[in-house]
């Protein structure tokens, strides 16, 4: 078979030189042997670090300088203010008796509204003798009064002699200083001021201090 080869080439090439070429190194079969290709090295990445600019330091506020906290002013509660009361209509005082003579009389019989008959008597007898009399003579018990405030007697000279048996004149609400049997002119109106008729009526000694008070207020008059 090789010399067939030769004989053939002879035929085809014979006019022209040829040349024999080395044989060239096949390569070996990869299944063979692994072709080990070698390892580049894995570039590191470069770390570039940027230039971080610093900033000035802040130079320290002492506390002094640092400007006062504001105040919370914390208001209470608004208190509700209640509604104001109604105003209760005030009551109305009763006046003073109404006088019709010129002598006022006062006397306290505390159990009747009447004056007990043998004190009538007793008081009557002594107006008469002065000139007057119970029919000539305002004649007011002090408890059954429905108005015992007498300053407006005073103001108005409603009467012109007041005569008290047994009341102070504190609880009319005239602050008068009086002395018991002793007559005294207050703003035009004559007062006079002795003892309850039931203790004069008993006794002879107070019968004639009450007579002679009562000369000496009506001539003065």
């Amino acid at each position: 078979m090789e010399h067939s080869s030769v004989a053939f080439f002879q035929i085809l090439y014979q006019h022209e030189t040829l040349f024999q070429l080395e044989d060239r190194a096949r390569p070996q079969d990869a299944t063979s042997e692994e072709i080990t290709e070698p390892e580049l090295p894995i570039p590191t990445p470069a770390t570039v670090q940027a230039d971080v600019p610093t900033l000035p330091a802040t130079p320290a506020i002492p506390a002094s300088a640092l400007p006062p906290a504001p105040a919370i002013l914390v208001q209470p509660p608004a208190t509700p203010v209640p509604s104001p009361a109604a105003t209760p209509p005030q009551a109305t005082v009763p006046a003073f008796p109404a006088l019709k003579h010129k002598v006022l009389v006062l006397v306290d019989e505390q159990k009747q509204t009447d004056m007990i008959m043998s004190e009538a008597l007793f008081l009557d007898n002594i107006l008469k003798a002065v000139g007057h009399s119970l029919e000539t003579s305002d004649v007011l018990n002090f408890s059954f009064m429905p108005g015992q405030d007498a300053r407006t007697v005073l103001s108005g000279k409603k009467t012109n002699f007041f005569i008290s048996f047994g009341v102070p004149l504190i609880k009319l609400h005239l602050d008068l200083l009086l002395v018991p049997y002793t007559p005294k002119m207050v703003e035009g109106v004559w007062f006079l001021l002795v003892d309850p008729l039931v203790v004069i009526e008993a006794d002879r000694n107070l019968k004639k201090k009450l007579w002679q008070a009562l000369q000496k207020m009506f001539e003065m008059s």
